[in-house]
């Protein structure tokens, strides 16, 4: 029996995005997924050995696409602001483009298995050590901690996610201001953080 066709593959992701996004993937069944998708479990059983192990691959397409589009937008920004406004955008922008995606990578990842909680820690991190950067702008002995970035970075997520779990995405991009005062404020003060409302958004790539 031969591998998944890319078509076959296709028609799975798009199947578990919509059978999550409308029931959830904590009530997901394999068969379920299969049906919708119209593929065997003998064909899908040669490429992944469990639904689990389906959810981390796309999971992990899912943030390798946002990550990919986060350093095209940040292509020859050098202040730290700038780098992290402009993720800040591209990620507004991602999550808006698919609800399905922004629900199945903010959302039902915390119903999947340990590959995907290792994928999400690893993305979360990865946006962390963004964060992080800012205690560089801040300099001196008092500068934020690690710490800081993380508490930041989770008050953050906890916005998106809930933002997504109302199906609040169509928001516009007004918030995004007032979120990345939240983010710089630690770092740069009242002052500079003000600036952050008056700040142009990127252009879309």
């Amino acid at each position: 029996m031969s591998e998944l066709s890319k078509d076959e593959r296709r028609r799975l992701r798009e199947a578990l995005l919509d059978l999550c996004a409308e029931a959830g993937y904590k009530q997901l069944k394999l068969d379920d997924l299969l049906e919708r998708a119209g593929v065997s479990a003998e064909e899908f059983r040669l490429r992944y050995p469990d639904l689990d192990a389906f959810f981390a691959a796309v999971l992990g397409e899912i943030y390798d696409e946002f990550f990919l589009r986060a350093q095209a937008a940040v292509e020859g920004l050098v202040g730290w602001r700038d780098r992290i406004r402009a993720t800040a955008y591209v990620l507004l922008r991602f999550l808006r483009a698919d609800e399905r995606v922004a629900r199945l990578a903010a959302v039902e990842v915390q119903y999947a298995g340990e590959d995907s909680q290792l994928l999400f820690q690893q993305t979360f991190s990865r946006l962390v050590e963004l964060i992080d950067e800012g205690s560089e702008e801040a300099g001196g002995p008092e500068s934020p901690s690690l710490a800081t970035a993380i508490g930041v970075g989770g008050v953050v997520f906890g916005r998106v996610q809930e933002a997504v779990s109302r199906g609040e995405l169509a928001m516009g991009e007004e918030e995004i201001p007032e979120l990345m005062y939240a983010l710089v404020f630690p770092y740069v003060g009242a002052e500079a953080a003000e600036e952050e409302f008056h700040a142009p958004p990127p252009p879309d790539l």
